[in-house]
């Protein structure tokens, strides 16, 4: 299964440029979920952020979660379109936002604020995933 979602205009435009012998079908909703989350990329930050919580000095826990952070956010993307070969601007922005939530989620460099409430990521990860996999990216 491809990594890009496949919606009815896909399709349409496959059918009209007779390219595709075999037709791919519509993607799901269950589908479109697990095609918006980056897991492997989750997976990587989560690996590398356990290894942080190691670090005994704040400030620099600090700047190595402030540093992996943007440095996932900024891999996502280039992640699936380079080795996933997701070509679709929308469906890009939607999974480094869910990357982002994720992070959100785990903690990640905002569980170091007096602010943070890990409450707020178990709302906002569920409402979050459940949502975005209505959208169709074109």
């Amino acid at each position: 299964m491809s990594r890009e979602i496949v919606t009815a205009n896909d399709i349409r435009r496959m059918k009209d440029s007779g390219t595709s012998p075999a037709l791919p079908s519509k993607d799901s909703y269950f589908d479109r979920l697990f095609k918006y989350i980056p897991a492997e990329l989750v997976a990587g930050y989560i690996f590398i952020a356990g290894t942080v919580k190691q670090l005994t000095d704040q400030s620099a826990a600090m700047l190595v979660h402030w540093i992996i952070f943007p440095t996932f956010c900024i891999l996502t993307p280039l992640y699936l379109w380079r080795v996933q070969k997701v070509k679709k601007v929308q469906q890009l922005i939607i999974s480094t936002l869910s990357f982002i939530v994720w992070v959100f989620a785990l903690g990640g460099p905002f569980a170091l604020y007096d602010w943070y409430n890990p409450v707020y990521g178990a709302i906002l990860l569920p409402v979050f995933t459940i949502v975005i996999a209505i959208w169709e990216a074109e």
